[in-house]
């Protein structure tokens, strides 16, 4: 019976720990510097919380950087109905070892200039860049990264932000501001899982003997 409470006792701390998980800033830049887009990738300003490896924001190879201040600009975006491969921004992130990444958003603030993209995709590695994520728009917008495939990583992610249909090749695009949010958790020892496992199912037959002693 001691053994089923302590058990039982794992199983609902690893429940709860999940539950009551806070949701932080992961990494976050806004971007005020008087050249940012002569860098590939650009880190300086950046914050990143405690456990994050943060690769700052870069471009793809398709674009070229666009002088401007207290933003990341590129030019050179496709002019075609769809995205190219290699016009992007892009992110990454990692959780150090011993610990697992958690999303919850994507959040940024951007423009474009006349003849520069209309439309706009974002994608991560985790399906290798073929789904869409959220809606993005030129002024920005908010990322929904709640979704399981952005729970529980313990590999890096990267995340791009493309851009296409512009109008002319000098067209900019650029992203003033940018923020990852989420939160990280110890990454649960294999010990700790067996325990887990044990227990749901001794809990399960528990509750399912009580049952039949009613029935009975």
């Amino acid at each position: 019976m001691k053994m089923l409470t302590i058990i039982a006792l794992v199983v609902s701390m690893l429940a709860g720990a999940e539950a009551n998980a806070e949701i932080f800033v992961l990494t976050q830049n806004a971007i005020t510097d008087t050249n940012p887009s002569l860098s590939n990738p650009y880190t300086t300003g950046q914050v990143v919380a405690q456990n994050i490896i943060a690769s700052g924001i870069g471009r793809g190879s398709g674009i070229t950087s666009n002088a401007g201040a207290d933003r990341y600009s590129a030019k050179g975006w496709t002019l075609a109905a769809i995205p190219d491969g290699t016009d992007y921004f892009t992110f990454t992130l990692s959780a150090n070892p011993g610990y697992e990444l958690n999303f919850s958003s994507f959040v940024y603030t951007g423009q474009s200039s006349a003849s520069g993209p209309n439309s706009f995709a974002f994608r991560s590695s985790v399906d290798a860049f073929t789904a869409d994520i959220g809606s993005p728009v030129a002024t920005g917008s908010i990322i929904n990264l709640s979704a399981a495939e952005y729970q529980h990583l313990t590999d890096p992610v990267e995340f791009r932000l493309y851009g296409y249909s512009a109008t002319g090749a000098a067209g900019t695009f650029s992203v003033n501001d940018y923020t990852f949010n989420g939160n990280t958790a110890p990454t649960p020892e294999p010990q700790t899982w067996v325990l887990f496992g044990i227990g749901s199912s001794l809990m399960l037959w528990n509750l399912l003997r009580k049952r039949w002693r009613i029935e009975l």
